[in-house]
């Protein structure tokens, strides 16, 4: 049994008033989710029992302090989850390993505003149930810390609108977690479409979606550089077999152990060239494209590494007499300069599989270089590959380190604080 939101307004409206048997109905249709969420923490049938029983009583007596009827469960679930903590902390299971035994599972509620590393694992496969805008607002509401009078304002709604909006999304990733929580009871494992690494991986924030973050900041300010390059949502996955198809050479430049790996030749986009070359189309018009977003690689975290990153890919194709490779070489000058003004910057040829000819560039920090980006020409299979004659078409992109830059830039020691950061 389910109850819509009115119907639960109307069932504690006649709980508050007394009414056992509408309490009775607000039970039925919640007891499910009160406890699969109490079994998670505690690991046993009788002990969520007795919880879950208490929070129903803690609830009953505590209904006048409901201030939005339509909210009971995601309220009851915050008390079911404390009464759960508090006979956790009671028993002393020390049987349970540590990481489980300080599993406090999201309430996703108004009163979150954070979620804590082990949470964020929880919610990653509910998030990538959501629209991409509905995550776009997830990111700014949690990650970005805007209020939902700021999303409104962005999104030219009232305000009331946008906290309704936030509910329906609350509520969708509520019974998502809801569902994985009751599958932990079923006697067969849940069917997965992907591994939990790529999910947890595909799930953190895209910071270049949060312009108080570093990693959003600079980004706008790189691309404010290349006015003009219109910019392109890009898939982050790949199929490596169709890659090798489309355009005809083998473009993975890395160490094969470092791709995530779907399946097979499925992986995790490991920059954001390939997946760029592989949407595109010589159609015998220019193009000038901007792409941001995460890539991943298999690394051992660091202060200097991580395995989900942003770049920025920046691509142009023209006729070879309208395309001039020093010309693009002096707007990635200028927008590096424009981001860390007056630095001292080295360019070195390098190589790289996709270029004819490329470029390196490193910024001086105390006293050591620092690559940030880097840029070329593409070689002639692969303008080949995307339809475009060689000999009439010249195609130039750029890679930039996004988590690099706005190291540099505002002084952080180690990336992996990156996406707490703000920009004062």
């Amino acid at each position: 049994m389910s109850l819509q939101p009115d119907q639960t307004a109307e069932a504690v409206a006649s709980a508050r008033a007394g009414d056992l048997g509408a309490f009775g109905r607000l039970v039925e249709a919640t007891k499910d989710m009160a406890y699969a969420a109490s079994f998670r923490i505690l690991h046993q049938e009788a002990s969520a029992r007795d919880a879950v029983q208490d929070a129903y009583v803690s609830a009953f007596e505590r209904l006048t302090e409901l201030v939005d009827s339509k909210a009971f469960p995601g309220w009851l679930r915050r008390i079911v989850i404390a009464k759960s903590l508090n006979q956790r902390r009671r028993v002393r299971a020390t049987w349970l390993p540590v990481e489980e035994a300080q599993v406090s599972p999201p309430v996703l509620d108004d009163q979150e505003q954070s979620w804590t590393d082990t949470q964020q694992r929880q919610l990653a496969r509910a998030l990538l149930t959501l629209s991409e805008a509905d995550r776009r607002l997830c990111e700014l509401h949690y990650h970005g810390h805007w209020s939902a009078e700021r999303l409104a304002r962005q999104a030219q709604v009232e305000a009331a609108a946008m906290r309704k909006r936030l509910q329906r999304i609350r509520e969708k990733l509520r019974k998502e977690i809801e569902m994985d929580e009751r599958s932990t009871l079923a006697t067969h494992p849940t069917p997965r479409e992907l591994p939990a690494s790529i999910i947890e991986l595909l799930a953190r924030p895209r910071l270049v979606h949060l312009p108080e973050n570093p990693v959003g900041a600079v980004s706008s300010l790189m691309r404010e550089a290349f006015a003009g390059f219109a910019e392109i949502e890009l898939p982050e996955e790949l199929d490596l077999d169709l890659a090798q198809r489309k355009l005809g050479g083998d473009a993975v430049y890395i160490e094969r152990p470092k791709l995530q790996r779907i399946e097979g030749e499925r992986v995790l986009r490991y920059d954001l060239t390939l997946p760029l070359l592989l949407t595109v189309t010589w159609a015998g018009a220019p193009q000038r494209l901007s792409a941001a977003g995460k890539a991943y690689r298999r690394e051992t975290e660091s202060a200097t590494h991580l395995e989900a990153f942003h770049q920025l890919e920046l691509f142009a194709i023209d006729a070879r007499t309208a395309l001039e490779p020093w010309d693009f070489a002096g707007r990635v000058l200028g927008a590096v300069d424009r981001v860390l003004p007056r630095s001292e910057v080295r360019v070195t040829p390098t190589d790289y599989p996709m270029c004819a000819r490329a470029w390196s560039l490193d910024v001086l920090r105390e006293g050591h270089w620092v690559e940030v980006l880097a840029w070329g020409e593409y070689a002639d299979w692969v303008l080949r590959g995307i339809g475009a004659d060689p000999t009439e078409q010249r195609a130039l992109g750029a890679g930039i380190g996004l988590e690099r830059l706005a190291s540099l830039k505002y002084g952080i020691d180690d990336i992996r604080k990156m996406a707490s950061a703000l920009v004062a």
